[in-house]
Order: C-alpha cells, then structure tokens, then sequence
C-alpha cells in the first residue's frame, strides 16, 4: 500500500492553479503570499510537539511518573 500525502508543500502551493485563481480574485500578491506561508511554518516549527511538552514535565517531576514507568 503507498503513502498518500494530503498537505501541499510551500512550493507546490504557489504553483497550484487553484490557488493561484483564488488568490488574483482576492487581489493578494503571490510574494506575500509566500511570506505568511513561510512565516506560518517557521512558527510551526518552533512549537513544541505535545508529547516532548509532556516529556519535559514529567522528567522534572518524579512523582508525575506513572507506577508502571
């Protein structure tokens, strides 16, 4: 069975000709278009995951830990 990918990389966004129409309808310029993409996804990557949050709460306090741990 193949892996399906369902999000659109930045670039594969600002060639998409979908997006395209829908963004020249709007009147919004395809660079600044770019720069709230990439913007978007350094912020992204900035946050921490759930589980490392989790982690991180739990390594700084023994009796969080599970009996089981």
């Amino acid at each position: 069975m193949s892996k399906t990918r369902e999000d659109l990389t930045i670039t594969e966004a600002l060639r998409d000709p979908l997006i395209a129409m829908v963004l020249r309808a709007d009147g919004v310029k395809i660079d600044d278009f770019k720069r709230l993409l990439e913007t978007a996804a350094k912020k992204r990557e900035q946050r921490p995951s759930p589980v490392s949050k989790f982690m991180n709460v739990i390594s700084g306090n023994p009796a969080a830990m599970c009996s089981f741990c």
